[in-house]
Order: structure tokens, then sequence, then C-alpha cells
């Protein structure tokens, strides 16, 4: 749990008036913590996008606190770009190919923030371009930053946060309920088209619990 909730708690947006928070990739094991957490933060003074790539997902999102969905790969006509944008901070939480991070920088507000949680080979040639422009902030939080970098991150006082609105109920562990098919053992789990190629595949929503024998 702790690894997971930290990652999108510590990309969250800053305090002030009602402000629009973007997370692609909303409804897997990290986006729907974000959601939550930022739900349980910010209340009604954030409104909350997720981006989705079916309609189950989009209702997976919805009740993990989203106000809204639009397509992964509708971003553009989905929220307004340009100049001005619409939103103003992001978490990304898929790999930021050139035209997914044209899209996130086209709809970022002026000083607004993208962190960037995936890397992959596209993290090599990004286009900061219309981020510069728009005096922009882009960070990275990865989770083995601390052990690459040799540094202490302490989370006790996170995670106590997150423990307090976990007992609140304004916050739950997003267990899946859309997993029903039974594994008898590891190869079976990790063979081709099993458990593991399932789970790889970007599509999954919550977080899975699995028991493998």
């Amino acid at each position: 749990v702790g690894l997971p909730v930290g990652r999108g708690r510590s990309a969250g947006v800053g305090e002030g008036k009602k402000k629009r928070l973007l997370i692609v990739g909303g409804s897997g094991g990290v986006g729907s913590w974000t959601t939550q957490l930022a739900r349980a933060t910010y209340g009604g003074s954030i409104e909350i996008i997720c981006t989705v790539g079916s309609p189950e997902s989009a209702e997976w999102c919805t009740r993990m606190g989203a106000d809204r969905t639009v397509p992964h790969d509708g971003i553009d006509e989905g929220l307004d770009a340009g100049p001005g944008g619409s939103v103003d901070a992001v978490i990304c939480l898929s790999e930021p190919t050139r035209r997914l991070f044209d899209s996130l920088a086209g709809v970022l507000r002026p000083f607004g923030r993208i962190c960037l949680v995936v890397a992959g080979d596209a993290i090599r040639s990004l286009d900061l371009s219309f981020v510069f422009f728009k005096s922009g902030t882009v960070s990275t939080e990865t989770v083995f930053s601390s052990i690459r970098c040799g540094y202490h991150l302490d989370q006790a006082g996170e995670m106590a946060t997150i423990l307090e609105a976990m007992s609140a109920g304004s916050a739950r562990a997003p267990l899946s309920d859309d997993w029903s098919e039974d594994v008898s053992g590891w190869e079976e789990a990790n063979g081709e088209g099993g458990l593991i190629d399932k789970l790889d595949g970007g599509h999954t929503r919550g977080k899975y619990v699995m028991k493998i024998t």
C-alpha cells in the first residue's frame, strides 16, 4: 500500500483557490489512490479529471472520486488546450510519449505543474518548449530514486495522513472487483496470456491481490 500511495500523494497540487487536476491513467492502482487522496485532502475545492480507456474505467474513476473523465487518446478534445490551458496540475501515470506530452503541455495552464511517474524510452526525448513558454514545472516521482541516489525519505508523516483518511472513510484500498479468475500456480500466472500479461497490459482497474501457490 505504502509505495503507490506515497507516489500519488507527493505529486499533488498546491493550496489555494479551486484547482483542476488531471490524472493520466486514473483507473490503475496508483491512479485510484491519487484520486482518493486528492479528494480527501482538498475536498470540493479541486476538480479531478481522469483519463480512461473504457466505460468501465470511467465508472471506476468516478467511484474513486473523479468529477469527470476524458478519453486517454482524446485529451486535446476533452479539455481546452492552447496558451491559456485548462488544468493547473497533471500527474502522468503513463509513459510520456511525444503525442501524450504534447497534449499535456497544451492543456497545462501558465505556471502549472506536470509530474511524471513513469519514464520509459520516451523520457529521453521530451519536448519542453511549450511548457517552457508557459513557465511550467516538470518534476519526476519514482519509487527507485532513493535506492539509485542514496538518500532516505521519511514517509511516516505521509503514511499517518493516509491512515487518518482511511480511518475517516474518505479513502480505502482500491481493490479491483473485475477479476474472478483463479490461478493455481506461478507457471500458469507467468505464462503467455496469463495473469501477469493481463496485468501488464495497462487495462486493469484498481489494485490486485494475488496469492500464487
